[in-house]
């Protein structure tokens, strides 16, 4: 495969995946008339799905690097279908929280090859510029998932919405059977046990502190996208209206992870990430900022999530490469504890916000800025993982 047929590949795989998390974002407030729950039970589902998300990467990566990419990934896909089928058949709100479960198990496997696939092909400042490509290309699921669910939901009521999903993840399993290639040669393949794969990449002081800050730059993003839905909704606006402003701050993203991928070579780790860090700060300011005037308190919501997520869309592909590129034999190692890590982390740090009396903007917007601040504090050491390439 080529390494433009492999980066399509790769976003296809982990498109499934980033439908289920936003699809239903704008139907949140019909999901739970409907399912005769609160509204506030509604981002249980996506930490339900996002928990196992996490911790199943850390089985899926291992394997991997010991049997291929292949059939971990194909039987990951396969699971997910079956936690589609569950929720179709039994259309209950428990049943809901179980099949988001099986899904969010499922797609774990694509979730933490999608990081290991570009470190079997490319290193260097080339690693980053195609983590940039997929970071770029895996934005688009999410542009119009949001789309999409409000559409369906508004249409044919939110089952159809997860009928779409069932659709879409056999489209996909059976492309991935058709056309993706064996990326792992098994002359490369290792098999040491998962125990100490895991201490070996561990050990690797970089690779922690890159880790520290993809967790916290998730949290931030996912605590966003579950809430802002509820926060919206109290500005007497449409599902339809919901879904588009959702989808508003996306594009920036994108934006993000195209100045990774031009940079690449020419701007060094550490100067990514200090503009990345900007963007994460600048935004989490806006949203408090903005929570305290009645009038501007949703553009500062949107356009503050605009700014975070462009800050994220830059240290993701940058922090991700930095922190695989010293395992070429434990990529797939690295990448479940990037991904599994991040994901669990994102998971719980949901779980834990429902305990919270209430979420509004001012909250919300005081937890981004807890996150973008512990980015900042990963930041400060000054070694890195990736050799710097540029000034």
């Amino acid at each position: 495969m080529s390494g433009l047929s492999l980066v399509l590949l790769t976003v296809l795989m982990v498109a499934t995946g980033q439908m289920t998390q936003t699809l239903y974002v704008p139907a949140m407030g019909d999901m739970a008339e409907a399912l005769q729950v609160s509204g506030q039970a509604l981002p249980l589902v996506m930490g339900f799905y996002l928990v196992p998300y996490g911790l199943f990467q850390f089985i899926y990566g291992p394997l991997s690097d010991r049997h291929g990419r292949r059939p971990v990934l194909l039987a990951g896909l396969a699971i997910y279908v079956l936690g589609s089928v569950l929720i179709l058949l039994v259309p209950v709100y428990s049943m809901l929280l179980l099949g988001s479960f099986v899904q969010g198990a499922g797609t774990a496997a694509a979730g933490s090859l999608c990081r290991s696939l570009m470190r079997d092909r490319f290193e260097g400042a080339e690693l980053v510029r195609y983590n940039g490509y997929v970071s770029m290309g895996i934005m688009l699921a999410p542009l119009l998932a949001p789309l999409a669910g409000g559409w369906l939901n508004q249409h044919y009521g939110w089952q159809s919405m997860y009928g779409f999903l069932l659709g879409l993840g056999l489209v996909i399993l059976l492309v991935m059977v058709v056309w993706f290639r064996e990326t792992l040669p098994v002359e490369r393949r290792h098999v040491q046990p998962m125990l100490p794969a895991y201490q070996h990449v561990l050990h690797h002081g970089g690779f922690r502190r890159q880790l520290g800050m993809l967790i916290a730059t998730f949290a931030g993003l996912i605590l966003y996208e579950a809430v802002f839905s509820v926060l919206a909704a109290r500005h007497q606006l449409t599902s339809t209206q919901i879904s588009l402003l959702f989808i508003l701050p996306l594009p920036l993203y994108f934006g993000g992870a195209m100045l990774a991928s031009c940079k690449a070579s020419s701007w060094s780790v550490r100067r990514m990430q200090a503009w990345a860090s900007l963007g994460l700060v600048s935004g989490a300011l806006l949203v408090l900022a903005g929570s305290f005037s009645g009038q501007w308190a949703l553009a500062g919501l949107v356009a503050g999530g605009g700014l975070y997520f462009a800050g994220a869309g830059l240290l993701f592909p940058v922090a991700t490469s930095a922190a695989v590129s010293p395992f070429p034999q434990h990529s797939g190692t690295a990448g479940a504890l990037l991904g599994g890590c991040a994901n669990l982390g994102g998971g719980l740090f949901l779980l834990g916000q429902g305990a919270l009396p209430q979420m509004n903007q001012p909250v919300l917007g005081g937890l981004l800025l807890a996150c973008a601040g512990l980015v900042v504090w990963f930041l400060l050491p000054a070694d890195e993982a990736l050799p710097e390439p540029g000034v």
